[in-house]
């Protein structure tokens, strides 16, 4: 790495090391006040609340990176505009591409990793925040458990087992249903390939059932059976899209679009996860140039200005794109990328313009 990026990237490391907790801060402590009364009527101790908090810091994180790491490289390069540095290095030749260029890819980098460490944390903490709020403080007893995509129920005389494929636990695959006499001995044994909830029936598909008596087991295509278990006794926790690993929502989308049925959420969470942070770069390209046009007095007042509302215009446009594919306009997988490579390309465009 050259030393001009090196002394660039370091003012802009400090800064983010800054800003990021500092957003983060400010959102968990509007939590903080939003949950507070829900605890006190429930007469827990602060530490309850402190813990749900710190389980929901992923998603915070997560909400806020773009906006964090692109204000703290506009917020570092306007203190190297103010120190006069960046008239220094505009004196000895620097363009302005040149200028911005290490806080494209520190930003990228460190998108990555976040990407990237972001999917190890975030579903586990999600589903622990959600849980623990359920369970300890709004004291909701559950009846059966959603573990990494699979769902487990044990009844008084009956377990039941699947994998979950909708986000209201009314579609499984894979699915087994042992029904139990009174020393715990199987009395029924059911596999099939899916099951839906109906009313206030199963329904299972494709299947095989062996009752006690039985030589052979019987094959079937259609079976509905009236069980203890619905969906309303395991969903303590209802089951969104942002309590899943990236894995399991692809497995999710494949498996219901082979099945004909809507993947709209599954697509949203998997790019808006997968596209979202790297939103950062895109409005670092936004923010940046505004400050190197600006001249006078008040130039750099101005340039953080536009850089400001560049930001939030960006930020707009994604969040725009990404509503539209919620509504079904066009696929989630196309539109939010899509939007990003339109921001990328108008930013690289606007910054190449910049030779002033």
């Amino acid at each position: 790495m050259k030393l001009y990026a090196r002394y660039l990237l370091k003012s802009f490391l400090l800064t983010a090391l800054l800003v990021l907790p500092l957003l983060a801060g400010i959102y968990a402590l509007v939590e903080f006040f939003d949950k507070l009364d829900n605890i006190t009527k429930a007469k827990l101790p602060l530490s309850y609340l402190l813990y749900y908090i710190l389980m929901r810091l992923p998603e915070i994180f997560l909400d806020l990176w773009p906006i964090g790491l692109s204000l703290a490289a506009l917020l570092s390069f306007a203190f190297l505009a103010r120190g006069g540095e960046l008239l220094a290095f505009r004196t000895l030749g620097f363009s302005p591409a040149r200028l911005i260029w290490p806080y494209l890819w520190a930003s990228l980098f460190l998108s990555l990793i976040f990407v990237g460490a972001l999917e190890k944390v975030l579903p586990r903490a999600a589903y622990e925040a959600r849980f623990f709020w359920e369970t300890k403080v709004r004291h909701k007893e559950p009846k059966g458990l959603v573990l990494r995509g699979k769902l487990y129920f044990r009844g008084v005389n009956s377990f039941f087992v699947g994998q979950v494929i909708s986000n209201d636990v009314r579609r499984l695959k894979d699915v087994v249903y042992v029904r139990l006499d009174s020393k715990g001995l199987p009395l029924q044994i059911i596999w099939a390939k899916e099951a839906f909830f109906s009313g206030r029936e199963w329904i299972f598909r494709e299947g095989v059932m062996k009752e006690r008596g039985d030589r052979k087991p019987r094959w079937f295509s259609t079976k509905t059976l009236a069980l203890e278990f619905s969906p309303e006794t395991v969903l303590v926790v209802k089951r969104t899209p942002r309590l899943q690993s990236l894995k399991d929502l692809w497995e999710q989308r494949n498996f219901l679009l082979k099945a004909g049925l809507p993947a709209l959420q599954a697509e949203s969470e998997i790019a808006y996860r997968l596209f979202y942070p790297f939103l950062a770069v895109a409005l670092i390209l936004w923010s940046l140039p505004s400050l190197l046009l600006q001249k006078g007095k008040q130039a750099l007042g101005k340039g953080l200005t536009l850089g400001v509302l560049g930001i939030a215009g960006g930020l707009g446009i994604f969040l725009l794109a990404k509503n539209l594919g919620d509504a079904g306009y066009v696929s989630p997988l196309l539109i939010q990328p899509g939007a990003l490579l339109a921001m990328f390309a108008t930013g690289l465009f606007y910054l190449f313009k910049v030779r002033t």
